[in-house]
């Protein structure tokens, strides 16, 4: 039987070294929404199911999405995507990060209309390759899982360059305005008017 559904995947996992504690926890905009409820909202009309992975529990968790556990927290995001893939099976996943309080709707559309036949489409910023702002196939996810079991080292910038992905321009710049640090959270607070 063939899947029908779409399911909107954030990380949420990683160890927040740079930014001196849980970032996806940090109060932010008029609502003061921890980041990583800030971006399961902003992006919840992508699909019927959201799914946080995450390594601890995140306080305040909306009822309908499912919270999954990074099963090897700080290892990186293409271990913790090919878990939540094999758990969460989907017709296709968009796949966000935590730490992108700008990001929209509108920048997913815009991957779905340039992914064509391509196994995953990935955004493309200023900075280069925007590895976990993709939306995946179940052929791109069973290929991850297979490399990675091959090649437990792999990066996601190199094998999307192998399984060849759809490259996306032209996002708004705002969308990749990233909260890796208290000074970028500043700036990311100033960077586009609030909702």
């Amino acid at each position: 039987m063939p899947l029908v559904r779409d399911l909107l995947v954030v990380l949420a996992g990683g160890r927040s070294s740079r930014f001196g504690r849980d970032k996806a926890c940090e109060p932010f905009g008029s609502r003061r929404e921890p980041l990583a409820l800030r971006v399961l909202r902003r992006l919840a009309p992508l699909a019927a199911t959201r799914v946080l992975v995450r390594a601890a529990p995140l306080a305040d968790l909306p009822t309908d999405v499912v919270a999954f556990a990074d099963p090897l927290p700080g290892s990186g995001p293409a271990q913790a995507l090919v878990a939540a893939f094999a758990a969460h099976p989907a017709a296709r996943w968009f796949v966000a990060p935590c730490d992108l309080p700008w990001l929209d709707v509108a920048a997913y559309r815009l991957l779905q209309s340039a992914m064509g036949s391509a196994p995953v489409a990935v955004a493309r910023s200023e900075r280069g390759v925007e590895p976990l702002v993709s939306m995946w196939t179940p052929r791109a996810a069973a290929a991850l899982a297979d490399r990675l079991h091959a090649r437990p080292g792999l990066a996601l910038h190199e094998f999307l360059d192998e399984i060849g992905a759809a490259f996306v321009d032209g996002l708004r710049p705002s969308c990749f305005v990233n909260v890796n640090t208290p000074a970028d959270f500043a700036v990311a607070c100033g960077a586009v008017e609030e909702e």
